[in-house]
């Protein structure tokens, strides 16, 4: 099942899906993309002319075919994990064009299910360079952390980029579950600032039934 995500409060965003709800607070800038090629596309398109019109003609040309095609393959990647839509950020840090993701799915099934470690692992795909696992409290569960990265392909370039990747699995209460969140940038000089910021975002989850 697909799930419905909407705006909340100014900054929030919330999603619902198999009978959980659950609110993320998002800082300000970010929009929700869906993850099926053709809309993802035209939304992808939209952020870029918001994002960029403020900025020189000869600039435009070049940041805008290097932020589609990065964009166009988080989203690539987001749909990959099974996710239905995904918040994206576009921006300029210290002169740098910055791309990064956050993507809520909601997997069922209990912890000995072979189901949810199959989706488990499709998400996270096991082949990724995993930097750290660990686990830490958020909405007052243990969730597992995990921080890899992995080399993401380029739409229409044949080339890849390597991306830093945040993902936190939260049990849902009712042991029948997960929510995962996964970030991604593949800014590289600005990852470890991205890091900081997505691990605030998952801190700032609220989880309850619907």
């Amino acid at each position: 099942m697909v799930a419905v995500v909407s705006p909340a409060e100014p900054g929030a965003v919330r999603g619902r899906e198999a009978g959980w709800g659950w609110t993320l607070l998002l800082p300000p800038g970010w929009a929700t993309i869906p993850s099926e090629p053709i809309a993802g596309r035209r939304a992808v398109t939209k952020l870029l002319d918001r994002r960029l019109a403020h900025l020189p003609r000869d600039r435009v040309v070049r940041l805008r075919r290097q932020l589609e095609a990065e964009l166009r393959g988080l989203v690539a990647q987001a749909r990959e994990s099974g996710a239905g839509s995904l918040h994206a950020h576009l921006a300029l840090m210290r002169g740098l064009p910055v791309s990064a993701t956050c993507t809520p799915a909601l997997l069922r099934g209990g912890p000995d299910d072979p189901r949810l470690l199959e989706l488990l692992t499709t998400a996270l795909d096991r082949d990724d360079d995993v930097v750290a696992v660990d686990v830490r409290p958020v909405a007052g569960l243990a969730a597992v952390r995990r921080r890899r990265h992995r080399l993401l392909p380029v739409e229409g370039t044949g080339r890849t980029v390597r991306s830093t990747s945040v993902d936190w699995a939260v049990p849902l209460p009712d042991g029948d579950g997960a929510l995962l969140l996964s970030f991604a940038t593949v800014t590289e000089p600005v990852a470890e600032e991205l890091v900081l910021l997505f691990d605030a975002i998952a801190q700032s989850l609220e989880l309850a039934p619907c």
